[in-house]
């Protein structure tokens, strides 16, 4: 079914020189994926340029449901803080979460921890953050997080910090295995985009199963970070890559072989992409580790397959390219906390802890310390992991593959692009719009949004 040998899990995810994040500190979320015992770095107990705080409160604020981790990580921060009580509030990480999550820092909700789930959102609270620069410096086991680490791992703003990052969530395909042994197909180990679009075409049943989601990214994987961008700063929608990347998916789709954008704008599969997957209308999706989740919940979702995992497909055989995923789940400390330094020692403990009580949620932890591998892809996959996935394919690329996830450090205009983008390929892949009327209007749009940023 696969072509691949499964050796000791002692080499994390990101290996390469040019990789976002040093081995020695990372793993990659799940993948969200994903995409992060397992005592990670001293356990989280120290506290260097902080203090360590007297009791209390600490309201935290995260996107993760509190079943698929937080509860159990808060349980473990209690028991060696029991003098500090932490209340974690979820919110949702969608447009209407986030605005409430702005709405109550910038009020008078009590809120000491939060998280953020895009670069752009750390930017935009950064004015409501804590200026957290000398307390990550201070901290050795911290030091791939620093504002001058190279190479770069966090979000420096003008030099400063606002968060910490506590996951790495590159992307990975999910592969129905029962389907590619139904069409006698052999998986390569490392494939192209031109083979995961032949896997996806032999895959591809006519009224019944789309042989992918949608199309893998070309532009991205190639530049990398700051991809949106021109060393000058403008928009770099320009380069031939965009253009070559949306006629792709509108060849796939217009084939059969990719599900029409209507459908997924209809069926919200933006938002919820392993319903088709888990249900069979899809054989294969690039997604973020969070799919795990759902994979392993038979009782919501149903399904006799196994899941395979495999890596993103390179844009060019042979050649390096970039993961299209990104360091997440990024720590603030509100600038209107009363117990900063008891929030600092308790982002300090979730981030050094993660490894122990976020894979599970399918969040893998950005800083690895001792974590066993082992451990590891039980907590990820869970009880029934012999039924629902193979796993040596997970170990394989999952925890011991070579890839290179991007930090941008641009984001001038960086959520109105993202709007932009959307909108105007949704455009393209409706019928809507044509290629070139796409790259005319990303510039000039994408350029005012630069322009006009604060």
């Amino acid at each position: 079914m696969i072509n691949t040998t499964t050796g000791p899990l002692s080499e994390p995810i990101a290996r390469a020189a040019q990789s976002a994040l040093p081995r020695r500190a990372v793993l990659g979320g799940l993948v969200a994926a994903a995409a992060g015992g397992l005592a990670a770095c001293g356990g989280g107990t120290g506290n260097p340029g902080g203090g360590g705080g007297k009791g209390g409160v600490l309201n935290v604020w995260g996107g993760v449901p509190p079943e698929s981790g937080p509860d159990d990580l808060i349980k473990a921060f209690n028991e060696e803080h029991p003098d500090i009580k932490v209340t974690y509030t979820r919110y949702v990480n969608d447009d209407q979460g986030n605005l409430k999550l702005d709405t109550s820092l910038q009020g008078g909700v009590p809120i000491d921890v939060f998280f953020s789930y895009s670069p752009a959102n750390v930017k935009k609270r950064s004015n409501l953050a804590l200026d957290i620069t000398e307390r990550v410096a201070g901290d050795p086991d911290l030091a791939t997080f620093t504002a001058d680490a190279d190479p770069i791992g966090n979000y420096p703003l003008d030099g400063k910090l606002f968060c910490v990052p506590a996951a790495l969530a590159p992307h990975n395909v999910y592969v129905n295995a029962s389907m590619v042994e139904a069409a006698g197909i052999t998986l390569p180990e490392n494939w192209s985009v031109d083979e995961y679009v032949e896997v996806a075409r032999k895959l591809t049943v006519p009224g019944k199963t789309f042989g992918s989601l949608n199309a893998p990214t070309l532009a991205r994987a190639t530049i990398g970070s700051n991809s949106n961008y021109t060393e000058a700063g403008k928009s770099n929608f320009a380069d031939p890559l965009f253009a070559k990347e949306l006629e792709l998916a509108l060849s796939l789709q217009k084939e059969g072989t990719t599900m029409p954008q209507s459908q997924i704008l209809a069926e919200k599969l933006k938002t919820f992409p392993h319903t088709p997957f888990i249900a069979g209308r899809v054989a294969m999706v690039i997604q973020a580790g969070h799919l795990v989740r759902y994979i392993s919940d038979t009782k919501e979702y149903p399904h006799d397959f196994k899941t395979i995992c495999m890596p993103t497909p390179a844009p060019e055989k042979g050649k390096p390219f970039w993961n299209t995923g990104q360091i997440g789940d990024l720590m603030s400390i509100s600038a209107k906390s009363k117990n900063p330094d008891n929030a600092w020692l308790f982002l300090q403990f979730w981030v050094k802890n993660a490894a122990k009580y976020m894979i599970k949620g399918g969040r893998l932890p950005s800083l690895v310390g001792d974590a066993k591998p082992a451990d590891m892809i039980t907590q990820l996959l869970g009880p029934d992991r012999d039924k629902l996935y193979d796993s040596a394919t997970f170990q394989k690329f999952l925890f011991e593959s070579d890839l290179k996830v991007a930090v941008d450090t641009k984001f001038s205009g960086a959520t109105q692009i993202t709007q932009i983008m959307e909108k105007l390929t949704d455009e393209v892949l409706l019928g809507d719009r044509t290629v070139d009327s796409w790259v005319t209007e990303a510039v000039k749009q994408a350029d005012a949004a630069i322009t006009t940023a604060p």
